[in-house]
């Protein structure tokens, strides 16, 4: 199977777009080896493009490309509009064209003239080319084209990257794959790396890229910004900066993918020669609308702003006695002639000792305050992007705000990318979870359908040839994208989807890969934090070079809440009133310990370490357990990949081979540091007689 992709200076690998042969390129061929394909548009260069590569691949041959329809084949691809292309309006109706979402599209068999040919038409150039990658994972999957009638409509409007790159020096904040791909000191020169990574976002239906760090403020060891500043890309909006982000942006617009910006909500006073960012300032007002026209200018279908205030060391209205609703609306304002829109981050945590608390207290009586073209980004739990967390009370109880949720890409708490952990799974757990049992609510995929809406995943893809680390990682972007698209799709039809494109069509190969991701995510949950709700039991380092790899529960007292007496945090109405956040049901749930799903239940309730469980374990035998058994998990992982030496490609077996040989002594020590530390709080020994390593309380990761 060919593994990488040819580019000067080195070779990178094609992720998912591998198009290789299989058991129907034969029929593929008759059908596909002639196309009829509008070139009336940008977007039209990138799905040209795109059936070269891919046709290349699947059909062991290039395509024959017409500037009118092939009377001599038996069979041809037209890729069009029925405005453009009269072989199109005769196969489909214009009606059903007109009627599909903007970025919509329907794919369609059908006898023309005698011709058996394949139709991708779509209302807008953009789901031409969404359509046609469409059609291209149809065929890398090996299904047939006969009797094709496909309509295909995203559920989200809004289908966001997060990059928390550094434009200055290259660096991206837990990114775990390199260098940035971005060069911007290069741009406006354009690398081939950016075409290959606007596909693979294309394929998968992603429709907007933030490409600058959210933390533009970057605070040095000292807490200060002073040394730093350069380092965070606040500079972007400065009109040297601008210009050079015009060529990046009409490259992605290629491919359907508006370009957003992280901005600094001190900007006006950092390079905008005001005293002040004050957004009830009149001056400010104008500075903000006077910006956003000179990114118009530069970027016509510029998507909008990211903005991170007020958190972790982040300039905001609370500088200036304003509140989030007047930092955010001054920027909409500016933005809402263009068609702009201000993603606010709602991650605010500082002013409060449990930052779970202070999420919902400071944005739900906001509620209905927020300009249209506001979204406030919410994480999905309401911590951070922990292996597991309860989802966030935020979620249908704001029902007058446009909301987006806000998953992370990157393997920040999850084994950054050394470790194998598929995030599916734990994303498709928080999309179906019931915002209020009751019924006032919905679920949580069901908010994000109306205009103003939608998904943001932090990204953290680099330049190394593999893209994100580890190969398996890439799993995670792809599903990110299919899930964003359609948030009903089961994990299992996902998985079985990337698997097939990645790895080829290996019965054995696709078991044993299926197999080791599903049952990833909930190894590392349990050597990771024992399981029952813990969280935040890593290492965190000096300042800005945080670690968060390696195991030191010892530094998180305010979160686990290990004591001699017992361990969790009572976030319940005897504690510090969180449960009280969620709807009544919910909140009656979690908090009687009795009621509490066994998984969040030392997230919600401190208890006695000797505290029974349903299944008559005590809270510390469980713990102990899950440790040993995530670490057995981990060797099992690894095991299960090395029975496929000889049918994977040698490089990918290799690298693959050697992350589990690293994930598996890294669980081993999470194992050891964690069971040392129950034994140490609670003196109760493990009823299975288990001990381990003597110098495990040393390995703290410090």
């Amino acid at each position: 199977m060919r593994n990488v992709h040819e580019m000067s200076g080195g070779k990178y690998d094609d992720c998912w777009l591998r198009y290789a042969e299989n058991g129907t390129s034969k029929s593929y061929r008759e059908r596909c080896s002639n196309v009829y394909a509008s070139v009336e548009a940008p977007e039209l260069g990138a799905v040209r493009d795109e059936l070269r590569r891919g046709f290349r691949g699947l059909l062991g041959r290039e395509p024959h490309f017409w500037q009118h329809p092939p009377r001599s084949a038996d069979g041809f691809l037209a890729v069009g509009t029925p405005a453009e292309m009269e072989v199109v309006s005769d196969c489909v109706s214009s009606e059903a064209v007109e009627s599909l979402d903007d970025e919509g599209f329907l794919i369609r068999t059908a006898d023309w003239e005698g011709a058996e040919i394949v139709v991708v038409t779509a209302s807008t150039d953009r789901g031409l080319v969404y359509g046609t990658f469409y059609l291209l994972r149809h065929m890398s999957l090996g299904r047939p084209l006969d009797s094709l009638d496909v309509v295909r409509e995203p559920t989200n409007a809004e289908r966001i990257v997060n990059h928390w790159d550094n434009p200055f020096r290259r660096s991206v904040e837990r990114g775990y794959a390199g260098p940035s791909i971005f060069d911007f000191e290069r741009l406006p020169d354009l690398r081939e790396r950016y075409v290959d990574y606007a596909r693979l976002l294309a394929s998968v239906g992603i429709n907007g890229i933030v490409v600058n760090n959210v933390n533009t403020q970057i605070p040095n060891r000292d807490g200060a910004n002073e040394a730093t500043n350069e380092l965070g890309g606040w500079q972007l909006l400065e009109t040297r900066y601008l210009e050079k982000l015009t060529g990046l942006a009409a490259l992605f617009r290629r491919y359907g993918i508006r370009l957003y910006l992280s901005v600094n909500f001190g900007a006006p006073e950092k390079f905008g020669d005001l005293d002040t960012a004050d957004p009830c300032d009149d001056r400010i007002e104008q500075w903000w609308a006077a910006k956003a026209d000179e990114i118009h200018e530069c970027i016509p279908d510029f998507g909008g702003f990211l903005v991170k205030a007020d958190s972790e060391g982040q300039p905001g209205p609370y500088n200036y006695d304003a509140d989030h609703v007047n930092g955010a609306n001054v920027l909409a304002r500016a933005l809402e002639p263009h068609s702009g829109r201000v993603w606010w981050r709602a991650f605010v945590y500082d002013s409060h000792e449990d930052r779970a608390v202070q999420q919902y207290n400071t944005f739900e009586p906001l509620d209905g305050e927020f300009h249209e073209n506001v979204t406030v980004q919410v994480k999905n739990g309401p911590i951070d992007f922990q292996p597991r967390e309860p989802v966030s009370p935020v979620f249908g109880q704001m029902p007058e705000t446009n909301l987006g949720l806000e998953l992370q890409i990157t393997g920040e708490y999850t084994g950054q990318h050394v470790h194998a952990c598929y995030h599916v799974p734990m994303w498709k757990e928080v999309l179906e979870f019931d915002t209020d049992p009751e019924g006032r609510g919905r679920r949580v995929k069901n908010l994000f359908t109306e205009e103003g809406t939608g998904i943001a995943g932090v990204s953290g893809p680099g330049d190394d040839p593999n893209w994100t680390g580890h190969y398996l990682a890439q799993a995670n972007l792809y599903g990110y994208g299919r899930l964003a698209w359609n948030p009903d799709l089961d994990d299992e039809t996902i998985t079985d989807e990337w698997v097939r494109q990645t790895f080829g069509d290996d019965p054995a190969v696709i078991e044993t890969v299926t197999d080791i991701m599903h049952d990833s995510w909930p190894a590392v949950i349990d050597y990771t934090t024992g399981g029952l709700g813990l969280l935040h039991m890593m290492y965190n380092g000096e300042a800005r070079l945080e670690n968060h790899y390696d195991p030191s529960p010892e530094e998180w007292p305010g979160y686990h809440g290990a004591t001699e007496d017992g361990i969790g945090k009572d976030r319940n109405s005897k504690g510090n009133g969180y449960t009280q956040q969620y709807p009544a049901a919910l909140a009656a749930g979690y908090d009687d310990p009795e009621t509490c799903p066994n998984e969040l239940l030392l997230f919600f309730h401190h208890l006695p370490w000797e505290y029974e469980l349903e299944d008559g374990r005590t809270v510390v035998q469980t713990l102990y357990d899950n440790c040993f058994a995530g670490a057995a998990e981990a060797e099992r992982l690894r095991d299960e990949w090395n029975s496929l030496d000889g049918k994977i490609d040698d490089e990918r077996f290799r690298h693959i081979a050697e992350r589990f040989d690293e994930q598996v002594v890294q669980a081993e020590r999470w194992r050891d540091t964690l069971v040392a530390f129950f034994y140490e709080r609670s003196s109760v020994p493990d009823q299975r007689g288990r001990v381990p390593s003597a110098d495990a309380s040393d390995e703290s990761g410090a």
